[in-house]
């Protein structure tokens, strides 16, 4: 291949799809991944992706049109992204409704590295990366990306093409596969405080705050425990349709 202007210009934009793309995913955008690394596989990736796929190079009349397309592959990436991160940003609003529950909100004051996040929520995170990465999603998000640029040539991505319907699908999905993992733990410890409420009704003697919050801990993890088999079951479930549903929106 014959690296011209326009084949240079080309592997641009293409760069420029992957790195937005990779910057919206949690797992290669994270904060403790040097800004040297994300770019290096970046660029990396992208020129994979050129030398191997069949993009053929782009001809732009002046430079406005470069820097118009340009912009439609970084809101292209950007959209991928997004839609991809929807199911780690479930397990995290997951993670941060049961560590408020079982009362592990106080937890982050001894975690000064991840002050933006609970345990339970950085836990379940991790996870789900790990399961990602074992059921083979990094590969099949490379190839999906690799097939986009069959499907959405450099620089002619519009935004219009995208029905908005799928955007709230996969929002609407991704919020209910958060409430769902969620659910035992704020059904036992709705009851729970039931009980300690009427403890403290009818006992005010008992400082059910000093009593109550081990205990609380505890059946949080009991539950969790015990949960924990069907809350998987249903994530598992949940994430392949979702890379199915994604791959088959940008990869065709």
């Amino acid at each position: 291949m014959t690296f011209d202007i326009n084949a240079l210009l080309t592997l641009f934009l293409v760069y420029m799809r992957v790195i937005s793309f990779l910057i919206m995913v949690p797992i290669f955008g994270k904060e403790f991944m040097p800004n040297t690394f994300k770019v290096f596989l970046a660029t990396a990736i992208g020129f994979t992706l050129f030398l191997y796929s069949d993009i053929e190079p782009v001809s732009f009349p002046t430079t406005a049109h470069f820097f118009l397309a340009m912009l439609k592959e970084v809101l292209f990436g950007f959209t991928a992204g997004f839609i991809l991160r929807l199911i780690f940003d479930a397990i995290q609003i997951a993670g941060e409704l049961i560590s408020l529950n079982m009362g592990l909100g106080l937890a982050t004051v001894f975690n000064p590295q991840q002050p933006q996040t609970t345990v339970m929520a950085f836990l379940l995170s991790l996870m789900t990366t790990l399961y990602f990465l074992a059921i083979g999603g990094a590969e099949i998000v490379l190839l999906s990306m690799s097939r986009s640029f069959e499907k959405v040539k450099p620089g002619l991505f519009s935004i219009y093409d995208i029905n908005p319907e799928v955007f709230l699908v996969f929002f609407y999905e991704s919020f209910i596969l958060a409430f769902k993992i969620a659910l035992p733990i704020l059904i036992i410890m709705l009851v729970f405080n039931l009980v300690i409420a009427l403890i403290n009704r009818f006992i005010p003697q008992i400082n059910v705050f000093i009593v109550g919050l081990p205990i609380q801990v505890f059946i949080g993890f009991f539950v969790l425990i015990l949960s924990f088999p069907i809350v998987f079951g249903v994530y598992s479930s949940h994430i392949r349709e979702h890379i199915i549903k994604f791959v088959a929106l940008i990869g065709g």
